[in-house]
């Protein structure tokens, strides 16, 4: 490893990168206090409510399976071609709690080379290093170095268990520290290497104020960048899970509607329709064709509202490239989805005994298709696009 050269560094100068640190802590405990309220439990709990007890599988069971006079029959492609919005609702907000989770883990942590001599050997650890007294700032560093010897200091790091730092050695061992080391060796020896380890392992390593003040600024700026995504994403991902709540709620009102049980009349042997099936079919349809142009907007939402101070004419509503494979595929999703609806609302309303009455349903699917498709194209054709 080649010896850094350092450079004398007058005491304005010190005094200066004290100062900066002192600041750049004050920002990254912000930046982490940012973060941790999506680890918070409520962040999180607030993306679950899809989840709750037996919500979609009595959705997925009653739209394929419900008997009722007019709905197609059970079973029937019409039902299954249902299925792909509905499953294509749930499926986006759980990916994106996916890759919230995801992001929040890079966030926390990183992968940590643990030197030179061990090339390719990595080790996840939390992404804050320890901070220790630099003895070269020190004009008498002898009483710090005594201080690191006595014995208190060193059991908070090496366990005085045989067995904890058996444990600790394998982990050494297993990336490549302490080779040669056992347990069994000489105490003294093994609780200054494990020491040192502990050390290593938490990336806490004596750094001048110019080399602790360098890494507090990429600290800063990679936290920021993270950060940045995380709250994207976590809103990306609220919008589309109320959005998915709501749809949900108002379909199983309209199967609640015809559910044999609770809303038909029973005469004799033969069940009568209280709402038309034709109605409550029409009406589920209507909810996904709805859904699928609003979810398409809604995933866009969070961008958009950053350039909202700008002149329209400097508007790119350009999505970070961390974010644009996740909003690329919901588009594209959503546009196969709307296909899909809109398919089955033609097949409905073609075998429907009354055309003249379910007409404007199929002009205004047909719409929603349209409105659908031009919006999904335009914006993952300007996703797509690199400025030259």
């Amino acid at each position: 490893m080649t010896a850094t050269v350092e450079t004398p560094v007058n005491a304005a100068d010190l005094q200066e990168y004290r100062a900066y640190l002192q600041r750049g802590e004050t920002r990254l405990s912000t930046l982490h206090r940012v973060a941790g309220a999506f680890l918070g439990g409520a962040g999180l709990l607030t993306l679950l409510p899809v989840l709750f007890r037996d919500t979609f599988s009595e959705l997925f069971s009653e739209l394929l399976f419900l008997p009722y006079p007019s709905f197609p029959p059970a079973s029937a492609p019409q039902r299954w071609l249902m299925m792909f919005p509905v499953a294509v609702s749930l499926v986006l907000p759980l990916w994106a709690l996916y890759a919230l989770l995801r992001d929040l883990v890079r966030f926390y942590f990183t992968s940590h080379h643990f030197g030179a001599q061990y090339p390719g050997v990595s080790y996840p650890r939390f992404i804050l290093s320890g901070i220790r007294v630099s003895d070269k700032s020190l004009s008498d560093p002898e009483p710090i170095r005594q201080a690191r010897q006595e014995l208190g200091v060193t059991e908070l790091l090496v366990p005085v268990s045989a067995a904890a730092r058996q444990r600790l050695l394998r982990e050494a061992h297993l990336i490549g520290e302490c080779r040669g080391l056992e347990v069994t060796s000489n105490m003294t020896v093994v609780q200054n290497k494990l020491r040192e380890f502990m050390f290593k392992y938490t990336a806490s390593v004596q750094r001048t104020l110019a080399q602790e003040s360098a890494k507090m600024e990429a600290s800063l700026a990679r936290h920021n960048l993270l950060l940045r995504v995380l709250v994207l994403r976590y809103a990306k991902a609220f919008l589309l899970t109320i959005l998915t709540t709501g749809i949900t709620i108002t379909t199983l009102v309209f199967l609640d509607l015809a559910a044999p049980a609770r809303r038909v009349e029973l005469v004799g042997d033969a069940a009568a329709e209280v709402v038309p099936g034709t109605v409550l079919w029409l009406g589920v349809l209507g909810v996904y064709a709805a859904w699928c142009p609003v979810a398409a907007f809604v995933v866009r939402r969070p961008v958009a509202w950053i350039y909202q101070e700008l002149d329209d004419r400097n508007r790119s509503f350009r999505t970070p490239q961390s974010l644009l494979q996740f909003e690329v595929v919901t588009l594209a999703s959503v546009a196969f989805a709307s296909i899909l609806t809109t398919a089955s609302l033609c097949w409905f309303v073609l075998e429907s005994q009354s055309l003249a009455a379910t007409w404007p349903a199929l002009v205004a699917g047909v719409a929603l298709l349209g409105v659908t498709l031009v919006y999904v194209g335009r914006n993952i054709a300007s996703g797509l696009r690199r400025d030259r």
